[in-house]
């Protein structure tokens, strides 16, 4: 496919679209929370995209070799089975803004788990990036929760999850290079989705979405983050490499903290300057990492 030029329209319309889905994600993890514990919405967003991923899965079964199953499992469980309930717990104790900017490391570490666990090279440039970013991500944690151990550790959940986007991220490049993403997708999310539906109905969630009240409009925000924000914004975002460049389309890390931080505002959340400084911290690192170095 011909590439486009950055500045067209559609380019920007789709970047937008991006940003708005993954940047509103937190704000919905915190509102799912008001009905359900962190465990039901783990088992909720993967079950919903498990199903919505379905369709992909007859296509991928006739190309997957069935010596790849445990490589997939773990596809899934870094990409989604992990992270989905680490943000879920967090979310109990920290704010949705915070967890939007600390999604942002997921590059950072996407170079730091390429340099120790896939031996990939980095430049001196990267890995200051990498230690400034963290930096930042040490300045916004204690900016905003000081030295209280307990809430630091809930940020350090959401840490961890990012950590396991970014050793994903590697880990599909190097086991799955020439693979379709969407069929491996759907594959994992069948691994561990089939077990999450088991799961729902042993704790009755299908009941407590009907009798609950609130439970509906909790639902709604998990729906919407299987559907979009696995399935859709994945497609968009892949979209966005063919039509412009990987660049251009990872620039999208660094509007969803804006987003983040919007609805995180107009729900009533804290938002310092000290949490500023960290986040520009972290984008500093996140802008390192990306530039491209002769």
């Amino acid at each position: 496919m011909q590439k486009s030029h950055r500045n067209d329209l559609t380019n920007w319309l789709l970047l937008g679209s991006l940003t708005i889905i993954w940047g509103s994600s937190y704000i919905l993890i915190k509102k799912a929370l008001i009905a359900f514990t962190p465990i039901e919405v783990g088992l909720l967003r993967i079950s919903l995209s498990f199903l919505v991923t379905t369709p992909f899965l007859f296509g991928a079964l006739k190309t997957i070799r069935h010596q790849n199953l445990c490589n997939i499992l773990t596809v899934g469980l870094l990409g989604t089975g992990i992270p989905v309930f680490l943000f879920a717990f967090a979310t109990t104790k920290i704010s949705s803004s915070v967890n939007g900017i600390i999604n942002s490391l997921s590059p950072l570490f996407t170079v730091l788990s390429g340099f120790i666990l896939f031996k990939t090279s980095v430049s001196k440039e990267k890995i200051l990036g990498v230690l400034i970013g963290l930096a930042g991500a040490v300045v916004l944690v204690v900016g905003r929760y000081g030295l209280n151990l307990s809430l630091s550790s809930f940020a350090l959940l959401s840490v961890i999850a990012t950590l396991c986007y970014g050793t994903n991220s590697n880990f599909v490049k190097e086991k799955f290079p020439k693979s379709n993403v969407l069929q491996i997708t759907s594959l994992a999310m069948t691994m561990m989705g089939a077990p999450s539906l088991v799961a729902l109905f042993l704790l009755d969630v299908p009941q407590k979405i009907i009798t609950q009240p609130n439970a509906l409009l909790s639902f709604s925000g998990i729906l919407f983050l299987a559907v979009f924000g696995t399935v859709v914004a994945w497609i968009i975002f892949y979209k966005l490499v063919q039509r412009t460049d990987a660049l251009f389309a990872a620039s999208v890390t660094y509007l969803i903290p804006l987003v983040a931080i919007l609805f995180g505002v107009l729900d009533g959340e804290l938002f310092t300057k000290v949490q500023a400084l960290g986040m520009l911290l972290i984008l500093a690192g996140v802008y390192f990492v990306g530039k491209k170095y002769e």
